[in-house]
């Protein structure tokens, strides 16, 4: 398996962040995996962009590689009124688009959704998925880590983890540390910005960026991480530096074989 295999994209539609990056930006997915080698995408609502039915989309990320897609959207997306959220939604659609392997909660772990989707519920999602050979997806944040998550975090077969605020990178090794504590040997995949959303909305320090990337591409060499994703295909067609050195680093390294 390459390097690149195991590389994803924070799919949100295209102009997602716009307003809140102040940025004018319209790269799709698809567009994104062309342009920066990386072919696999988690493909997320945003304020409520993405609804049911999913077949015209599923059908548009056709040629995408990999693709685990939001049983709940954003903190901006309305809540669906299903029990098991979109997860009936995606099931419907996998027919044609045999690239879906999986499903994604995004922004989960608020007391509203923990609270409408408990653990029991969440193992009904899951076990609807897993029967359909799909794997459940969660994301956590660095500051949801001593948070009492253990009853949750059982009802997924793997989690994406994000440092939101740059000013914590520093803490980059403590933070995964606890994590590494937390999963009980699940698959993790690791999440960077090529944004600074977190402190303020302004442009993600290319230093900080490349070291976190550097980071983590050792620890997937090493085998102790699943996957890295990168949050956003929306900004992909912005001047931004980070940008740059993804598209070099993939250039770089997204032939070499993992072991």
């Amino acid at each position: 398996m390459k390097l690149s295999d195991k590389l994803w994209n924070w799919g949100h539609l295209e102009g997602s962040h716009n307003k809140c990056t102040g940025l004018e930006c319209s790269m799709t997915p698809e567009q994104f995996a062309e342009e920066y080698g990386i072919k696999n995408a988690f493909i997320v609502s945003y304020g409520g962009n993405i609804l049911p039915p999913f077949d015209a989309l599923a059908n548009r990320f056709s040629l995408l590689r990999e693709i685990k897609w939001s049983v709940l959207g954003d903190a901006s997306t309305p809540l669906p009124d299903a029990e098991l959220g979109n997860t009936e939604d995606i099931i419907r659609v996998l027919n044609n688009a045999k690239n879906i392997t999986g499903g994604v909660v995004d922004d989960f772990f608020s007391p509203e959704r923990m609270k409408r989707f408990p653990p029991e519920v969440l193992k009904k999602i899951k076990g609807t998925l897993n029967d359909k050979g799909l794997d459940f997806w969660c994301v956590l944040y660095d500051m949801q880590l001593d948070m009492e998550l253990e009853k949750y975090l059982d009802c997924f077969d793997g989690i994406t983890f994000w440092i939101w605020k740059s000013t914590e990178l520093v803490n980059t090794e403590k933070h995964l540390e606890k994590l590494f504590s937390l999963t009980n040997e699940k698959p993790v995949m690791l999440g960077i910005y090529t944004f600074d959303y977190g402190t303020g909305g302004k442009i993600m320090d290319p230093a900080l960026f490349e070291k976190q990337l550097s980071t983590y591409s050792e620890l997937l060499r090493q085998g102790k991480v699943d996957g890295i994703i990168f949050c956003s295909s929306t900004l992909g067609d912005a001047e931004l530096e980070t940008n740059r050195i993804l598209k070099e680093y993939v250039r770089k390294h997204g032939n070499e074989e993992l072991t």
